[in-house]
């Protein structure tokens, strides 16, 4: 398990979040940056662990985000990613996970939800668990910048 703080695991992940964010045509609603407990190799919990979570909520203007999504697919099977989740929905949307086997960041988007199955997108990012030099992490949400 790699040491840093969180502001440096958030500050090294969001650049990639940005990157897999570029390659989508969408207008943001929101997006969060948290710092959560994890589990550490025996199951345990522990005030000094803790993984990087990036949320956003957007729509695609062009109301083809299940297209995008696809292509993401695409691209992320392509680059050797991991695809642990593909699946089409009946309302039209479509979920999508892959872990980057470099990095060990988790990526999901997933769209469907009303009221515009075929435009909005719920997008979660996730680090693998870290350590903190500094012992107790303050969970919670973190300044992007």
């Amino acid at each position: 398990m790699q040491s840093m703080t969180p502001q440096q695991a958030a500050a090294g992940f969001l650049p990639q979040v940005e990157q897999v964010l570029a390659e989508l045509s969408i207008e943001r609603e929101s997006l969060e940056v948290r710092a959560n407990r994890c589990e550490g190799q025996g199951g345990e919990t522990r005030d000094d662990l803790f993984y990087i979570w990036v949320g956003l909520r957007g729509l695609a203007p062009g109301r083809d985000i299940a297209r995008q999504i696809e292509a993401a697919h695409a691209r992320w099977q392509g680059q050797g990613w991991e695809i642990t989740r593909f699946r089409h929905l009946d309302s039209g949307g479509i979920n999508l996970t892959a872990v980057d086997p470099a990095s060990g960041n988790t990526y999901t988007l997933d769209s469907g939800f009303k009221p515009a199955p075929d435009a909005y997108l719920a997008a979660f990012f996730n680090t693998p668990c870290f350590h903190s030099p500094e012992g107790t992490v303050a969970f919670g949400a973190l300044s992007p910048g």
